[in-house]
């Protein structure tokens, strides 16, 4: 591409965040050097793995586009992001995780709508859930709220307030991989906060939706990929819940809700807690005392959002049954 028509493209920095996953990097990095963007460069940040990660890295620091950042002691998912970030040149910010990988056209599409929609400060696009061996088994779109399923069910620009509103009941960006960022907003921001070793994520999110729209693509260009060793999987329910609860409350804080939305908001706090019974339901019963115990600093009454909403869906059931019997 002549060089004229590349510099007149934005300079995305991608930062790939690398712990542990050898098996799955140069799936990850070849589907970075196939992007039809061609005005990018890779930020690999490797947070000390123990692993052979290094020497799969190492084929790719004679690549042009790339810098590898080995770090001597592990600092956690946060760490290594601002890190990448503190690292990057460009004016927008990609954080592509190491056991995910992208379709070809991920980031001219995200661009081309940012571009065409200055207030977004933030793009991304739904996500194909893929196994460990990288065969789709379904769509994060599936296990959004029907609000969100019918305001997103075509490419549009979400306001900030509407987005901070979905934020509150769900991670409605549950991957990373999946947005592209305006390093300003980034900036603005502080980066990702350390303090949150599971759901550093959701805690950045909630914090910008302070400061600008997001530019939703309805296709699917990113491949999430689920494992028994995610950041999730390995901390397990009682950090992951508590990490929740402490962000949601702080969001929930400093925005005015009506009635309605109070109420709701107190509903998906159960549902999050309740949520996790499906995949762990033994862990979730040894957590469940310590849990409650240290969410009484966030509300008196949240064991009571987690029963009120365990009754509703027994209730839907069983009104399920009888319409089906009758």
């Amino acid at each position: 591409m002549p060089e004229a028509v590349l510099s007149a493209k934005p300079l995305v920095s991608i930062v790939v965040t690398s712990y542990n996953h050898a098996e799955y990097l140069d799936e990850r990095m070849q589907s970075l050097f196939s992007q039809t963007y061609d005005n990018i460069e890779i930020n690999v940040v490797d947070d000390c793995s123990t692993d052979k990660s290094a020497t799969v890295l190492a084929q790719y620091q004679s690549h042009p586009k790339v810098r590898i950042t080995l770090l001597r002691a592990n600092g956690g998912y946060a760490k290594a992001c601002n890190i990448g970030v503190a690292l990057s040149r460009g004016d927008y910010i990609m954080f592509a995780e190491c056991d995910d990988f992208s379709e070809p056209n991920q980031i001219e599409v995200l661009m081309e709508n940012m571009l065409q929609n200055p207030s977004a400060g933030v793009g991304y696009c739904r996500s194909n859930m893929v196994n460990a061996d990288g065969l789709i088994c379904g769509s994060d779109f599936e296990h959004r709220e029907k609000l969100f399923k019918t305001f997103c069910s075509k490419d549009v620009l979400i306001p900030q307030k509407v987005m901070q509103k979905f934020f509150l009941i769900s991670c409605v960006i549950p991957n990373m991989s999946a947005a592209i960022i305006k390093k300003e907003h980034f900036d603005i921001v502080g980066g990702f906060d350390p303090r949150y070793k599971v759901c550093a994520d959701w805690d950045f999110w909630c914090r910008i939706t302070e400061h600008c729209d997001f530019y939703y693509v309805s296709k699917a260009l990113n491949n999430f990929r689920n494992h028994p060793t995610t950041v999730r999987n390995t901390f397990g329910i009682q950090t992951s819940t508590l990490e929740i609860f402490d962000i949601l409350y702080n969001k929930f804080s400093r925005i005015k809700l009506n009635f309605f939305g109070k109420l709701k908001f107190k509903l998906a706090i159960g549902s999050i807690w309740a949520s996790q019974t499906k995949p762990y339901p033994v862990k979730w019963l040894k957590s469940f005392s310590y849990v409650w115990f240290h969410s009484l600093k966030y509300d008196y009454f949240i064991i009571l959002y987690l029963f009120l909403w365990i009754t509703m869906r027994i209730y839907e059931k069983i009104l399920l049954r009888r319409f089906f019997i009758l």
